[in-house]
């Protein structure tokens, strides 16, 4: 609502050329301000602008989805990721509440999410059923291959501390170091949707295995932290299990561009991969980051900790998006593995497949 105030005439009179107004007793209407409502402040608009964001990212992936008729080039286990540590987030809060705001975040997301899920399920290809997937080599496979390389004369039936002792200090650090990544590369391909999991986790054919793990995760999570914190009042074990699960989400959702960073990684190129999520998850880290730090009360460091890791990944996707998009594009033209199918588009992968039985 805008204040008007009646300007007093001009001392030459009406008609004067010093005047401001054409006629007798004219006044000039001027605008002094504008009245903002009380209740909208910056921190309102910011608060709302954290809890309903996910609505407009994950809406229009939403929408494409089902204009295209098919998910092709998206990972169901951004769903699998946000909807876990939403889950999680919502358990730690009834143990210890946290920000209000962040709190109506996890609901929205928990609402998109399940509507993404749905029309992904809907629309998944072939491609993406736990049969077609890539098998990955076994732990125990991947440690027999690492042990050959330093005792190659030797089973695992021989005295393996007299082996240890065998090895110079550099070659034993080496072989520690070739350990440590062989759990690294099992963790990171757990991530990667076109290998296939243990025990198919995310990776089921049928729907409905889907909706009753969600099920049961969610049960199992709000009833043991009901039981625990609001029914036996054990505050030293809800404070305790509290930190866990808080812990355990963050740590879940800042894993949540690892399935991107490992498909533009083979791919060498981004073919299909949508830019406006990109920027819709550094525009998410930016104002995340800038609520935790500017405007959130009662908030754990762990909550800035994570969100600065997650930011890290999404800077390290856009840097694969820079580098493959403007810095490598032969790559990209001459990538025709059966990874591709991963960011192409259906048409265009079973014109391919069409092409190549005629020849």
């Amino acid at each position: 609502m805008a204040v008007v105030s009646a300007e007093v005439p001009s001392a030459n009179g009406p008609g004067s050329p010093g005047g401001s107004g054409s006629g007798p007793g004219s006044y000039l209407p001027r605008i002094d301000q504008f009245y903002i409502p009380e209740w909208l402040t910056m921190q309102f608009v910011l608060n709302n602008m954290i809890s309903f964001t996910p609505l407009l990212s994950y809406g229009t992936t939403v929408m494409s989805i089902q204009k295209s008729k098919t998910a092709l080039g998206f990972s169901i286990d951004i769903c699998a990721t946000m909807l876990l540590a939403s889950i999680l987030r919502i358990s730690y809060y009834l143990i210890t509440p946290y920000d209000v705001v962040l709190l109506r975040q996890s609901l929205v997301m928990i609402v998109i999410q399940l509507v993404l899920l749905r029309t992904s399920l809907h629309y998944r290809p072939e491609e993406y059923k736990y049969d077609k997937l890539t098998p990955v080599e076994s732990f125990a496979q991947l440690f027999h291959d690492v042990w050959v390389e330093y005792f190659p004369l030797h089973s695992f039936g021989s005295d393996w501390k007299q082996l240890l002792k065998s090895l110079s200090l550099k070659g034993l650090l080496q072989f520690v170091y070739k350990l440590c990544l062989v759990v690294v590369y099992k963790f990171l391909k757990f991530f990667d949707p076109s290998y296939r999991r243990y025990g198919s986790f995310w990776q089921w054919n049928r729907e409905i295995s889907f909706w009753m793990f969600l099920l049961y995760f969610s049960t199992a999570q709000l009833t043991v932290t009901l039981f625990v914190a609001k029914l036996m009042h054990w505050t030293s074990l809800a404070q305790t299990i509290g930190s866990a699960i808080g812990s355990l989400g963050l740590f879940i959702e800042s894993l949540l561009p690892l399935p991107q960073i490992s498909i533009l990684n083979k791919l060498k190129s981004v073919q299909g991969f949508k830019l406006i999520l990109l920027v819709s998850w550094l525009c998410g880290d930016v104002m995340k980051i800038g609520y935790l730090v500017f405007g959130a009360s009662n908030i754990s460091p762990l909550f800035l900790f994570f969100a600065l890791f997650q930011m890290s990944l999404d800077f390290y996707i856009a840097g694969q998006y820079v580098y493959y998009r403007f810095y490598s594009p032969n790559e990209a033209e001459d990538n025709t593995s059966h990874e591709s199918i991963e960011l192409s588009s259906l048409s265009s992968a079973q014109a391919k497949t069409i092409d190549s039985n005629h020849h």
